[in-house]
């Protein structure tokens, strides 16, 4: 294992998302912070599946296309960390 001693790691921010990502990189990082929120509300609640369905739905649907709501969330708080950001849109959706 290598460590790195260049400093602490610092969370990405929703400037760092919207501003210093491509466009795949945005879609991953977002996709995988939603797929462990889902997973931890699945943790939750198993074995119920609504809500861990509900947070998939919301950011994998082509329906309801989530990326416009979560852009303008994060242009709203540019300095605000990625995830707090996304648990509070998904709260709003799903529930707690």
């Amino acid at each position: 294992m290598i460590v790195s001693s260049t400093g602490a790691a610092q969370a990405l921010t929703a400037d760092d998302v919207l501003n210093n990502m491509t466009t795949d990189q945005r879609y991953s990082y977002i996709a995988g912070v939603v797929g462990g929120l889902a997973y931890s509300r699945y943790l939750r609640e198993q074995p119920d599946q609504a809500g861990m369905s509900c947070i998939y739905d919301w950011y994998h649907d082509a329906e309801t296309d989530s990326w416009p709501q979560i852009a303008t969330w994060f242009a709203r708080h540019p300095d605000r960390q990625v995830e707090p950001l996304l648990y509070v849109l998904i709260k709003r959706e799903c529930g707690e």
